[in-house]
């Protein structure tokens, strides 16, 4: 099912800020590797404003019902669709750089994610009022997880109070027995 399929709650939007942030951020990459270094020049003359601004244009995310779903990248494209109910936090992140254009970075954290660095599943940068996203998202998927919880809570208190019922069932019959075991001994005596 396609996001504009499901019931859409919010759509987030992205700082233009972010285009300059990501070209300086690729262009310090370039310059501390060795291939890179050949690049610069070309980054410089406006490779990096192009592809800054095409990366930009092509981030989306949207929080449905059930899930969050975004999508990044221009030439090594990302599209992921993370449950609500798996999500463990979404971590705020800031570093110099992001502090310095007001930015930050969102970290999708997961149920058994298996990121060995600890990054998380998913990075999100320059969402716009990333705290008040952050706080739609995790009450969203608190929403989900009372309601996926209340039919095995009910399913569990119906199977505890037909066990009790059960039981007093027993007790009332051994009781009954007991009587009828105690009149037959007064009658034999």
């Amino acid at each position: 099912m396609e996001a504009d399929e499901r019931k859409t709650l919010f759509k987030a939007e992205f700082h233009p800020v972010l285009k300059t942030y990501i070209f300086l951020y690729v262009l310090q990459l370039l310059v501390v590797s060795i291939i890179g270094i050949i690049v610069v020049p070309f980054w410089l003359l406006g490779l990096g404003v192009w592809v800054s601004g095409r990366y930009f244009a092509h981030l989306e995310c949207v929080l449905t019902e059930n899930t969050l779903e975004y999508k990044k990248g221009y030439l090594f494209r990302v599209e992921k669709t993370v449950l609500l109910d798996k999500i463990q936090d979404l971590t705020l992140k800031e570093g110099p750089l992001l502090r310095f254009f007001n930015l930050q970075m969102l970290i999708i954290e997961t149920a058994g994610q298996s990121n060995p660095d600890g990054g998380g599943d998913a990075k999100l940068i320059g969402i716009i009022d990333a705290r008040e996203f952050r706080r739609k998202v995790l009450a969203q998927r608190d929403i989900i997880t009372a309601r996926d919880e209340m039919p095995a809570r009910i399913e569990n208190e119906m199977q505890t109070g037909e066990s009790q019922i059960s039981l007093l069932k027993e007790i009332r019959d051994t009781l009954k027995r007991i009587e009828r075991e105690f009149v037959d001994m007064g009658r034999k005596s």
